[in-house]
């Protein structure tokens, strides 16, 4: 192993390590035992009546907040090499070739007639291609608005099985929150599942007898698959395979690549579905000892059955505290290197993502970063452009995953899209920008045979088809996928989403009688009349903005005061919490959870808390609906105070959570003075949610 992969190994342990000290000294020497269901207290719930605001017709169209590009550009474009420049100038080519497909929609009545000059609005809603990050949770929401779809959660065994056959998937679950971001609509995949280095792999691989290794490792990737695979689409097996390197248990060459078979094996018989990786370190050379290629080569002539090859791409960075440099290579190398694989691979019929990949934004004095000029935001920036271009005009390249993508970055120094105080970099804009111009929406009108030809990046779309003579519509949902022609029929069934919200209305006119609030009853009668009415006179759009009003006027409002004996306490190993003086008091790494069936709506949350604060170092806090997080809080007061956000739920939403994350900087800060990290507690003394929402209980 390299010196700056144990250097960064030793860090991750030391992390690991402060955070089981730290566990251990703030934990009580008797944890008490939670109540059982029949102590519990229910809910404590009161209904609002909400006061109308807005006119019968008139309605705000709801808009997606996102971070906007700065007005200017973003930076003045370093000019490339010849060879850089031309392999920059065919991925600009390729693009439109390997990354779009065709749709041909065919409009017809309920008789299969065609309908001429109707209006079809179409909107892009995800990517097949993965655009992926690594962080906590808690910045999924943040990552989404730069065009981040995918999340990568780092499986480490000291989390998912601290001692062989003492599994602690729930700590793990919410820890890496890998229910949340699925039910967020983020794809999850996985990485160190089974990790061969002297450093990482779990001590129960070690020191035991071949046969037993392969039981154990099967045991350890089995049950982790079978807790997770509703969530994860996308398994890593192996992290960084090396024969001659990591192999800690001196396996022979037949034992190793038998090992990874089985860890293969292990997620195919628990997720048949899934895709598999093998994750490469140091791709493309740079290392004398390790040829990948002849690895690679080998597997493939050994049948091993994995889906896809991970291509780690760090060149050019500086990783750990800055002063170790990655191998350098141009653009036009890595991209070379990426064609070699490509073609090893396609005969058999596997893909390639870039797994891990991340650049400085600044470097130590001295060190010069790409194009010879300093790092700095600007050239992240503009390397993050030009190597997403490349990489994503690959035909088979299913993604690439910037690693670290929030300060602190504990591997490419300084390489997060986003700085520890949540302000994004130039380069979190540029991903922005790049995903947006690889978006397909438009509009056009269907020719005289009821067609019309929708070309765009691979991906779902939201489909709006309208008779422009009335004003009719319906919505509907297509897939259009990557070097494909797709046709497909469409029905024009119209109006389908007024029927169903109209009934919606109903419902609440119907609780609102049983609430005996005749006055919201009878104005939500009024309401169906006047719906009726433009309907009659096909007046749609009128029919919408009223419908629309009428069910944000009409909407249920309900506070629910959570007993803190309910929230559930998940820590390191079933430690870091308590209760005291009928707070939850939780340290360092613990998560308070509550599971709600959260309906659609909108959904405020007050949490008044408070902290005891150690050597000037204040415990911080964040929690979320779902992956709908609130900003990160420093608990700075000793007195009760309440911290509130609000989001827009989707009826996906199942949990609450309230995080007091884990910052080895702030522990270390602690330490280095004298102090004790376990003093530095924060308490939860009341949750509250105030629910809004037209869903009504049949």
């Amino acid at each position: 192993m390299n010196n700056a992969k144990i250097v960064m190994k030793i860090y991750f342990q030391i992390s690991v390590l402060m955070l089981v000290l730290m566990q251990t000294s703030c934990s009580p020497t008797a944890t008490p035992v939670l109540p059982t269901k029949t102590a519990v207290p229910p809910l404590a719930t009161s209904t609002l009546i909400p006061t109308s605001t807005l006119p019968p017709t008139l309605t705000p169209i709801p808009t997606l907040e996102k971070p906007q590009a700065t007005p200017t550009a973003l930076y003045k474009p370093i000019e490339l090499s010849s060879a850089d420049n031309e392999t920059y100038q065919k991925a600009l080519e390729d693009i439109a070739l390997y990354r779009q497909g065709e749709l041909q929609i065919t409009i017809q009545d309920e008789r299969g007639n065609p309908l001429p000059g109707y209006t079809v609005r179409y909107r892009q809603t995800s990517h097949e291609f993965l655009f992926g990050g690594v962080a906590d949770p808690f910045y999924a929401s943040q990552l989404r608005q730069a065009g981040i779809n995918t999340m990568t959660a780092y499986l480490d065994w000291r989390w998912l099985e601290p001692e062989y056959g003492k599994f602690d998937l729930g700590f793990t679950n919410y820890w890496l929150g890998i229910d949340e971001l699925k039910s967020a609509g983020m794809f999850v995949k996985t990485n160190n599942l089974f990790n061969t280095s002297d450093t990482d792999s779990a001590p129960y691989f070690k020191d035991v007898p071949y046969d037993e290794f392969l039981e154990h490792l099967h045991v350890h990737i089995a049950t982790t698959v079978q807790k997770f695979a509703p969530s994860v689409d996308y398994w890593e097996a192996i992290l960084e395979p090396n024969f001659g390197n990591h192999n800690p248990l001196n396996l022979t060459k037949d034992q190793y690549y038998e090992a990874i078979a089985t860890s293969i094996a292990a997620i195919r018989e628990n997720d048949p579905t899934a895709t598999i990786e093998i994750n490469l370190s140091y791709p493309c050379g740079g290392i004398d000892w390790l040829d990948n290629f002849q690895l690679v080569q080998e597997m493939l002539d050994r049948q091993i059955d994995f889906d896809v090859l991970g291509l780690q791409l760090y060149y050019n960075a500086y990783i750990v505290d800055g002063n170790y440099p990655m191998p350098r290579m141009s653009f036009s190398e890595m991209s070379a290197c990426y064609d070699r694989y490509e073609k090893m691979l396609v005969p058999y019929g596997k893909k390639v993502v870039g797994s891990e990949f991340s650049v400085p934004s600044e470097a130590i004095p001295g060190q010069s970063g790409y194009w010879d000029q300093p790092w700095s935001e600007v050239t992240q920036a503009q390397y993050l452009t030009t190597a997403f271009t490349i990489f994503f005009s690959k035909p088979s390249n299913l993604g690439l995953i910037w690693w670290n993508s929030v300060e602190p970055s504990p591997f490419v120094y300084n390489g997060g899209l986003v700085k520890d105080d949540g302000t994004p970099k130039k380069s979190f804009y540029a991903l922005q920008s790049l995903i947006d111009g690889w978006t397909t929406n438009g509009a056009g009108y269907t020719d005289t045979n009821g067609n019309i030809n929708i070309q765009g990046f691979g991906g779902d779309y939201e489909i709006e088809i309208s008779d422009p003579a009335t004003g009719s519509s319906m919505m509907t949902q297509m897939h259009l996928t990557e070097r494909t022609s797709t046709n497909q029929d469409v029905k024009f069934i119209p109006n389908g989403w007024l029927d169903e919200q109209k009934t919606q209305l109903e419902k609440l006119v119907a609780y609102w009688d049983t609430e005996a609030e005749q006055k919201r009853a009878q104005k939500g009668r009024d309401y169906l009349a006047l719906i009726d009415h433009h309907t009659q006179n096909l007046e749609w759009a009128l029919a919408k903005q009223t419908l629309s009003a009428a069910l944000g006027e009409l909407a249920i409002t309900t506070e629910v005061v959570i007993p803190n004996q309910n929230l559930i306490p998940i820590g390191y190993r079933g430690e870091g919490f308590t209760i005291e003086n009928g707070s939850n008091l939780i340290w360092s790494s613990t998560t308070l959870q509550l599971p709600y069936d959260f309906p659609a709506g909108t959904v405020t949350i007050e949490i008044s808390a408070h902290s005891h604060n150690e050597k000037g170092e204040t415990p911080i806090m964040v929690a979320g609906v779902g992956a709908n997080y609130s900003p990160i809080w420093k608990v700075e007061n000793e007195l009760s105070q309440v911290y509130t956000f609000s989001v827009t739920t989707t009826g996906a939403e199942q949990v609450l959570t309230i995080r007091f994350p884990y910052d080895g900087r702030v522990l270390d800060k602690i330490t280095t003075q004298g102090g004790n990290v376990g003093e530095l507690k924060l308490y939860i003394d009341q949750v509250k949610m105030i629910i809004t929402t037209t869903e009504t209980q049949d």
